[in-house]
């Protein structure tokens, strides 16, 4: 038997009205019964309780109308979807260029595509693919620059090193006042400093030592240069572990009274070049992996 079962109650036959018009378009049976109507009689104006309309439907329609509904309701959530608020040529680039967006994303754009009457023609399509190559290859760019701008630290930090290194000889040698670069690395001048006091104290001179080995790290910098800015994230992580020795270098440098504000912030300010090359570094080694 195919007996009529309460499917749905409403307060108002108008409440209902949406559910009857889903049913009927899906020729769907069903039975409005107001029996249930009560009146509050103790009330100035007749009006209806509540649950006053019962829609039923057969039991065996029951799953069908479910369906229907859940249906509906997910075109409803579509109907208040924020890529309604996208421009036509958003809504076309996301046609077009399918790859960042989620299925249901590229679903919906295209059915706004047909209620918007949008013409994805030869053209748009060549203009709008162009354009996401023209962004791709600018978004490269910006990265090149800042990994190679971030890189590029490590050649001044070598420059700068080897300029300390040369002032300090001058002063040593009483050819003029001694000029820092705070950029430059910290334990440079500890090794010259060591090297000099060494020799006042004992008379024994390694200078000559003192100073091959102040040129050998700012050499070793130039090398980690030529290797990062081409990309190699071991040889860019080795030259921040390096420098970041240094500067906590100079932070001991200044807690023993040397008082060497600007060495400390100039160092900060470099590492912080640095780690935002390397970390651009890593996003785009992951954005390859994933293309």
């Amino acid at each position: 038997m195919n007996n009529f079962i309460a499917y749905q109650t409403f307060s108002t036959l108008q409440e209902a009205s949406s559910l009857i018009d889903l049913l009927n378009t899906n020729q769907i049976p069903f039975e409005i019964d107001d029996s249930a109507m009560r009146f509050d009689i103790t009330a100035k104006n007749i009006n209806p309780l509540q649950d006053g309309i019962i829609l039923k439907i057969r039991a065996t329609d029951v799953e069908k109308a479910d369906e229907i509904l859940s249906k509906n309701n997910k075109t409803n959530l579509f109907d208040e979807h924020y890529l309604y608020s996208f421009s036509d040529s958003d809504i076309m680039d996301i046609i077009v260029n399918p790859e960042e967006w989620t299925e249901e994303e590229l679903a919906l754009a295209k059915k706004i595509s047909k209620e918007r009457h949008l013409q994805l023609t030869e053209e748009v399509v060549k203009s709008l693919r162009k354009e996401k190559i023209n962004d791709k290859i600018n978004e490269q760019i910006k990265q090149k620059n800042i990994i190679q701008g971030g890189a590029s630290w490590f050649l001044w930090i070598g420059i700068l090193s080897i300029l300390t290194t040369i002032n300090i000889s001058m002063y040593d040698q009483n050819l003029g006042g001694i000029i820092r670069f705070p950029v430059g690395l910290g334990i440079n001048e500890g090794i010259l400093g060591f090297v000099f006091s060494f020799r006042k104290t004992t008379g024994i001179n390694l200078t000559a030592l003192g100073f091959i080995l102040t040129l050998l790290l700012p050499i070793f910098f130039f090398w980690i240069w030529t290797k990062s800015r081409k990309g190699n994230r071991k040889v860019y992580l080795t030259g921040i572990i390096v420098y970041g020795i240094d500067t906590l270098l100079f932070g001991l440098i200044y807690f023993f009274g040397f008082k060497d504000w600007a060495g400390i912030v100039f160092h900060l300010f470099v590492l912080w070049m640095l780690c935002a090359g390397y970390t651009t570094l890593l996003e785009n080694k992951k954005a390859k992996d994933k293309n």
